[in-house]
């Protein structure tokens, strides 16, 4: 679906991704693995070109190499962009925030006006797809920190994207927090089809639920396999400390979570 090639990426003269050459499939749900400061996020923002890069191109399936303004809009317009903070307007209520998701199929100048009733009920959908369509009208600064996050990932479905990249969306929340925001977010990406690429600090989360994991260290992949085929000497490579985390919870049998999983995303 999106090809890299020989993308390098620097912060002044800091060179953060070296010449990295990597193709995503369609459908996956890929997790990029690493420590703090691996290159995870910057190479998660290169492939909608948040982040610029300095050499190399990326290539997108239906649109060719993003060479052109119109060719990056096009791009971004399906992919749905999930953050760690939220990214929020805290005093706008959360079905504002949603229909921010549907700016980049209008023209500025429209923007400046409503957006119509489809877009509105689409908003209300991927509200009630996350559990929150009671809390449409309140305040996003009054909502938890899981709740905030299951708003991030309606504002990304209402674009009806193709691809959902996710920069640690889960790296502010609790544990079991954040296990319940994952187990929504994977299974709205198999349910529709949707391609993912998420950043994770926690192996144990990646093991569960990636289809394929990408190890990375300062700014190179040093891994790239399915969660069964990844070993402590990659883990280790990731992170490099002695003691290592214990092997992660099983593979789930099916893209669908139980009741209960999704009864207890109703209640985060």
């Amino acid at each position: 679906m999106i090809d890299l090639k020989d993308v390098t990426v620097k912060y002044g003269t800091s060179t953060v991704l070296h010449e990295v050459s990597i193709a995503f499939k369609k459908g996956n749900f890929t997790v990029l693995l690493g420590a703090s400061g691996a290159g995870k996020s910057t190479l998660l923002r290169s492939l909608n070109m948040m982040q610029p890069l300095n050499s190399g191109s990326l290539t997108v399936e239906g649109i060719g190499v993003l060479d052109d303004k119109k060719k990056l809009q096009i791009h971004r317009r399906h992919t749905g962009m999930i953050f760690q903070q939220h990214q929020l307007i805290g005093r706008q209520t959360v079905m504002q925030n949603i229909l921010m998701g549907r700016l980049g199929y209008y023209s500025s100048f429209r923007t400046l006006f409503p957006l119509g009733r489809q877009d509105q009920v689409l908003a209300l959908q991927s509200l009630d797809r996350v559990g929150l369509l009671h809390k449409a009208m309140s305040r996003v600064d009054q909502l938890s920190g899981g709740q905030q996050q299951r708003v991030g990932i309606a504002r990304a479905l209402v674009q009806q994207p193709k691809l959902i990249l996710a920069d640690e969306p889960v790296a502010s929340l609790d544990p079991a927090t954040a296990d319940k925001v994952m187990t929504l977010l994977h299974y709205i990406c198999k349910e529709d089809g949707i391609s993912a690429v998420v950043s994770l600090h926690q192996v144990d989360l990646a093991r569960r639920y990636a289809d394929r994991i990408i190890g990375l260290a300062q700014g190179r992949i040093v891994c790239d396999v399915s969660p069964e085929q990844l070993t402590q000497e990659d883990v280790h490579a990731l992170y490099r400390q002695t003691t290592l985390p214990q092997p992660g919870l099983p593979q789930p049998q099916t893209n669908k979570p139980s009741s209960f999983a999704l009864h207890a995303v109703k209640e985060t």
